[in-house]
């Protein structure tokens, strides 16, 4: 065999070799599916941070404790909620299509004892209230590594002390840029309150659909943000299956007309 086929030949095995490898590595990101509970009551926990410390991104969980994050076999996630302890849980031998519980261990708060004594007045026992010095229980440490430093511009409404600034308030460019921002900001709170009680997760948890024919559900159901704010969740929850029912009776009906 020639030399230069021979270094081809070894030139061409080597560009196999690592393009399997790559391949692999890509293989082996998927789709991990889990739900936080706790460990003394067995009740989901809603809103806990999940951390893929390995790849470096997160998510939150919905309110009934589901999430669902990207992953290798290998990697560590870092599991975080008000009122219980960290956990990192490994990936590792876990199996990729089923739903993965994890448990979380209730974190306990030592309060100082306090002493009143009845030589004291209530200004006293008021003052050493309001100065009383609470231990910093700190911050996920891995939060700390997705932060950046944002600076918001302060925004305040304009105080009305006289006709002038009612005029100003009314007419004023500045003015009507700050009550649309406030509005803005209004609503994107609202947004966020009406998707942590009603989204996919919880569609797909109470009537198996999921992708496009879950979101076709939402939009047939067509709830108002306001009404899904007003009633709890075990009306809504109700109302859904109700809902469910009408829907796959206009699904059947639709299929047999055609």
């Amino acid at each position: 065999m020639p030399e230069t086929l021979k270094k081809y030949s070894l030139f061409l095995l080597i560009n196999l070799s690592i393009l399997s490898l790559f391949a692999q590595e890509s293989d082996s990101l998927y789709y991990f599916s889990g739900q936080v509970i706790s460990k003394e009551g067995k009740y989901p926990v809603a809103l806990a941070h999940i951390i893929n410390i390995d790849q470096g991104w997160g998510v939150v969980a919905d309110t009934l404790g589901y999430f669902e994050i990207w992953v290798t076999p290998s990697d560590t996630l870092n599991i975080s909620a008000i009122g219980f302890d960290y956990l990192e849980y490994g990936i590792n031998g876990t199996k990729k299509d089923s739903l993965i519980r994890i448990y979380l261990q209730s974190r306990y708060y030592e309060i100082p004892e306090a002493s009143i004594s009845y030589l004291g007045t209530y200004k006293d026992f008021e003052y050493k209230v309001i100065n009383l010095e609470l231990p910093d229980i700190g911050i996920n440490p891995e939060f700390k590594k997705l932060f950046k430093h944002v600076e918001f511009p302060l925004v305040m409404e304009p105080t009305i002390t006289s006709p002038a600034s009612l005029i100003y308030s009314l007419f004023s460019k500045e003015a009507k840029a700050i009550k649309k921002y406030i509005k803005l900001t209004k609503e994107d709170k609202i947004k966020e309150e009406v998707h942590l009680r009603y989204n996919e997760h919880i569609i797909r948890n109470l009537t198996g659909l999921s992708g496009e024919e879950a979101y076709e559900f939402i939009e047939f159901c067509g709830f108002q943000d306001k009404y899904i704010l007003s009633i709890d969740d075990y009306n809504l929850y109700s109302e859904i299956a109700l809902r469910f029912k009408a829907f796959k009776k206009s699904k059947d009906d639709s299929e047999k007309s055609e």
